[in-house]
């Protein structure tokens, strides 16, 4: 995908590459893009950009942007890569994290011989585009994910063996006890394995209802469209989050290199920024998804949730909130929403987290002993420690742009 300008990142509609018309479906392409993943390397003998565009005369920001298939090599009579499409890689980003994947400037057109063909009609790029970006999204939040399962195991493996320090009941005598023993390192793991799981569940339930949707079940495009910007969002923090403890758990160890575990820290940090921020997650959320259909699909959420929480009491205070929030939402300014739109980001996700790990807590009376046991654990964390303090932020919904804007 190529969206990205060095003067239009969120703001695509600010895009300059061009497209003339040259005949046949087939189009003169002209312009620069940056943060271009892959856009160059040589696991293929080809590459195939998907590159928007605006056709001379469209018209100006979104509606006037189109979608064009533009190869680095076009195609001979036989489907073959053939002669060079005028398709470079300009540089390639230092970047924080992530090195495995090449983050390319291409330039497209420089000598005047980019041939890109258009996809689908004219000027309705953006809804092509979307097509790709909420899967794209939703990929991104399994990567915070699978970012937060590694650094977990790593250091769930990492502090039983790292040996230091009595026990501080004195239990242990004169002899130290690898660190998971000492309560605080203990109560790291087990945050990072509720996060982890919560996260996991939100994942495996938004992919649930892209199945849903594919098979045109009624109300399963609301319902993904209400929770991919929860997966993308709250997911990705929850990684960095999770990244940022098992750092922790490794003491100074974590903060060099030779422990690897600095890497998932620099890695999943691109997580909350690409495919649309956290931020544009949320404002999407609480305009777009809760304002469009004047609340209903979020009303549809909040009631099969509330049908499931039977006496959770931690959880039916955070329900209360997000339906208060939600109700506020839908009656003030656009601005005064933006404002408190992560808020109601985090503490829906947690809500529905914690929802979808009720449901796995009651689904285990089958399971061997140990692993019901680790689960109930992991829920009891969630509920007593991470779902309170979610509810907490609830003042946080309502605060109003005029504050943010006082100075």
């Amino acid at each position: 995908m190529n969206l990205t300008e060095p003067q239009a990142g969120s703001d695509v509609g600010a895009l300059s590459t061009t497209a003339e018309p040259v005949g046949d479906n087939q189009y003169l392409i002209k312009g620069t893009k940056i943060f271009i993943s892959f856009g160059e390397h040589d696991l293929a003998d080809n590459i195939v950009h998907l590159v928007l565009a605006r056709i001379k005369g469209a018209p100006g920001g979104t509606r006037g942007i189109s979608l064009f298939l533009v190869p680095k090599y076009r195609l001979d009579a036989r489907g073959l890569p053939d002669a060079f499409n005028d398709v470079r890689c300009l540089s390639i980003e230092n970047k924080l994290g992530l090195h495995a994947s090449p983050t390319c400037v291409m330039s497209f057109g420089e000598e005047g011989g980019c041939i890109g063909e258009l996809v689908g009609a004219e000027n309705a790029g953006m809804q092509a585009m979307f097509t790709m970006m909420n899967s794209a999204r939703l990929n991104v939040g399994n990567q915070g994910v699978q970012i937060a399962e590694a650094a977990t195991q790593k250091a769930v493996a990492f502090a039983r063996e790292r040996i230091q320090s009595v026990r501080a009941d004195g239990s242990s005598g004169k002899h130290p006890v690898p660190i998971r023993e000492h309560p605080d390192v203990a109560r790291m793991l087990l945050r990072m394995r509720a996060l982890t799981e919560a996260a996991r569940a939100i994942i495996y339930y938004t992919a649930g209802w892209v199945d849903r949707q594919a098979a045109e079940v009624e109300g399963a495009a609301a319902r993904l469209g209400l929770l991919t910007p929860l997966a993308k969002a709250w997911c990705t923090d929850i990684g960095s989050e999770v990244a940022s403890l098992a750092i922790q758990v490794h003491g100074g160890m974590g903060y060099v290199e030779e422990t690897g575990i600095a890497q998932f820290y620099r890695d999943v940090r691109i997580t909350s920024i690409y495919e649309g921020t956290n931020g544009i997650q949320a404002a999407d959320l609480v305009s777009r998804k809760l304002w469009a259909d004047g609340g209903a699909a979020m009303r549809g959420l909040l009631n099969e949730v509330a049908a499931d929480l039977h006496d959770e009491k931690e959880m039916l205070k955070l329900h209360k909130a997000v339906s208060d929030g939600a109700a506020w939402l839908l009656t003030a300014d656009i601005n005064d929403r933006l404002a408190g739109s992560y808020a109601f980001l985090t503490m829906t996700a947690t809500l529905v987290a914690g929802w979808r790990l009720l449901r796995q807590a009651r689904a285990v009376d089958a399971e061997g002993a140990a692993f019901r046991a680790a689960k109930v654990q992991v829920v009891e964390f969630f509920l007593s420690q991470i779902v309170p303090a979610a509810a907490g932020i609830a003042p946080q919904v309502k605060v109003g742009a005029a504050l943010l804007h006082a100075n």
